[in-house]
């Protein structure tokens, strides 16, 4: 029998400053709080350990993994090996901002065995860099990398967006340019959504924030697949981008609907049909963990019809799409017969394409797949 596979994702909600158009579980908080958070996670991960489990990837993100005392962020790593199986191959990848990291944390992350980074880059434009709140300037950001670089950091994505308040096609065009002349093995591109109770959200009720338009953002998205695909990397789900070889293998599992474990707080973990957020506010998460209580927040038990639906509605996002006879064996059903509505409504209006091996969104259905995907929840 093989043993079972969970990913493992940790959540650290810390960041030297908040970002105006961030809904994330996030603070700017320093001191003891910060400390007593990463060790709860230790604690957590502890009372959890699973030696059965194997573990392919292992995702830090925030927050800023970066701004803490990078040892404490290190002795969670450790603390997840001693307690789980981790594959010897395993993709361990950290978010980083280049205002939170320098040569001697990229040395130490990528000695700890971090293998992967995800920087948060975002734009090389300074006037919208300083439009969304970033700490960091385009030259320090291409400085930051290149310290990555010489740390020994071989597999890199630059996280980008668009569709920015007051941004051109121009300055899209220079951001994507100088991204690919970095030659990083992994690019996300992300159109920015004005999320609630965000800083953006209230300029833009007041009217004060200058967004492009449509046409203008359907033309950068377009842009970005051009360009990038052009330099080499293959478009594999809706925003990301990869060379050969490249892709982000934690966020696979994700897109596959498969199960990870999540710590940290507001982390969700989805295992044996059920998902669960941790407690959000750091404090009441430590403090839960301290208590030994389980620190959860929200929890709901998946029927088949509801997986089954996000197991379609996340392998539309990848290019490669559906793969129809795993999703079936994985179920018990025909596709065909349970979503025949769809189907039909989605392939006359050119959105999917349908084979009795796959189902993918086509490029016609791209700029509009999330509502795509979203047919397949009802």
């Amino acid at each position: 029998m093989n043993p079972k596979s969970l990913s493992i994702y940790v959540h650290i909600p810390f960041c030297a400053r908040r970002c105006a158009y961030c809904d994330f579980n996030t603070y700017a908080w320093r001191g003891d709080i910060v400390r007593d958070t990463l060790q709860a996670i230790c604690s957590h991960i502890e009372n959890a350990a699973q030696r059965d489990v194997v573990v392919p990837t292992v995702f830090f993100g925030g927050g800023t993994p970066s701004f803490p005392e990078p040892e404490s962020v290190v002795r969670i790593l450790d603390t997840i090996r001693r307690h789980f199986r981790v594959l010897p191959d395993a993709e361990i990848s950290i978010e980083v901002n280049p205002g939170t990291a320098d040569r001697a944390r990229y040395h130490l992350f990528r000695q700890a065995g971090f293998n992967r980074l995800s920087m948060g880059i975002q734009s090389f434009d300074d006037g919208l860099l300083q439009k969304l709140g970033r700490i960091h300037s385009a030259e320090e950001a291409i400085r930051s990398y290149e310290q990555a670089r010489r740390a020994g950091f071989e597999n890199v994505n630059i996280d980008l967006m668009f569709a920015l308040p007051d941004q051109t096609l121009q300055q899209w065009q220079r951001t994507v340019r100088t991204a690919v002349c970095l030659q990083p093995e992994h690019v996300s591109c992300y159109a920015l959504t004005v999320e609630p109770n965000t800083p953006f959200d209230t300029l833009h009720r007041q009217g004060k924030l200058n967004l492009p338009d449509e046409e203008t953002d359907l033309r950068m998205y377009q842009y970005a697949i051009r360009a990038l695909s052009r330099a080499g990397y293959e478009h594999y789900e809706i925003s990301n981008f990869a060379k050969p070889g490249r892709r982000c293998q934690h966020n696979m599992v994700y897109w596959r609907n498969e199960e990870y474990l999540g710590f940290g707080p507001g982390a969700v973990s989805y295992w044996n049909g059920v998902r669960w957020t941790l407690i959000r506010n750091p404090r009441r998460y430590v403090q839960a963990v301290r208590q030994g209580t389980p620190p959860v927040e929200e929890q709901e038990q998946l029927d088949m019809d509801a997986s089954l639906g996000e197991t379609i509605m996340l392998m539309l996002r990848l290019r490669d799409g559906v793969d129809v006879k795993a999703v079936e064996n994985r179920y018990g059903v025909s596709l065909a017969h349970r979503y025949a509505r769809q189907i039909e409504r989605l392939c006359k209006l050119g959105l999917l394409q349908v084979t009795p091996d796959h189902w993918r969104i086509t490029d016609k259905g791209l700029p509009i797949a999330n509502t795509i995907c979203a047919e397949f929840l009802a």
